[in-house]
């Protein structure tokens, strides 16, 4: 990642200073003006480029409802969380789910696609953006075969709308995603860079909140919000 944004950042550098120097011999050339006009166009798009490399989506929020202490449980206390999925709009994406977990951790478990840098630069409409499913909640002492189901195995991310579908393409990766994970040629025919489970982890602390985040290019992360004043 960090490659990829230098190597995009060298680019629009390069461009901005042949513009520079090209100004310098404005004499009314048309070939000239033309050129110019090009690397113009070169750096708007380096520069939308770099900000959709770094633009990140939040697309869930963890709510620590109770946290107490719990003798008889391992790590000596439970937590109660709710786990709410967001929609683009920020908004509540179907029913939030509460749990309690025993200690003061949890884990995210996902399933993620990401694909090739080719087209995440240039955002493609299919390929341009990580993509993911939510599997489970748990704790750090319990298996993730026990955790909380967040999506039902096989099923369609819920981020997925009504009114826009889900385009053919992005169904069947997720139909079929451990074929595609396991097989590397029908992967890069897909423009698939990889495929796997994701389970950031984060230890929750009484009545903090916590946001689930997306970056284009990359995965999921766990960040703590400000505590409420």
């Amino acid at each position: 990642m960090a490659r990829l944004l230098g190597t995009v950042a060298a680019g629009a550098l390069a461009g901005a200073a042949a513009f520079v120097a090209l100004m310098k011999w404005d004499d009314g050339d048309a070939v000239l003006h033309e050129r110019i006009a090009g690397l113009e166009a070169e750096v708007a798009q380096r520069d939308v480029q770099l900000e959709y490399l770094r633009e990140r989506e939040r697309v869930a929020r963890i709510d620590v409802v109770e946290q107490v202490e719990a003798p008889a449980a391992p790590g000596g206390m439970r937590t109660t969380v709710r786990f709410q999925e967001l929609g683009a709009d920020g908004g509540p994406l179907g029913p939030a789910l509460e749990c309690t977990l025993d200690g003061d951790v949890v884990y995210v478990d996902a399933r993620v696609i990401k694909f090739d840098d080719a087209f995440v630069e240039r955002n493609d409409l299919l390929r341009g953006s990580t993509l993911l499913v939510f599997q489970r909640l748990f704790g750090e002492y319990q298996a993730p075969a026990d955790g909380f189901r967040l999506d039902a195995s096989g099923q369609l991310p819920a981020a997925y709308s009504a009114e826009q579908g889900v385009q053919p393409f992005h169904e069947s990766l997720w139909k079929d995603f451990w074929k595609h994970a396991l097989d590397p040629a029908m992967a890069r025919e897909g423009g698939v860079r990889a495929m796997h489970g994701e389970a950031p982890y984060i230890k929750l602390a009484p009545g903090r909140s916590y946001e689930v985040e997306l970056r284009t290019s990359e995965g999921l992360t766990l960040r703590a919000l400000e505590p409420a004043s």
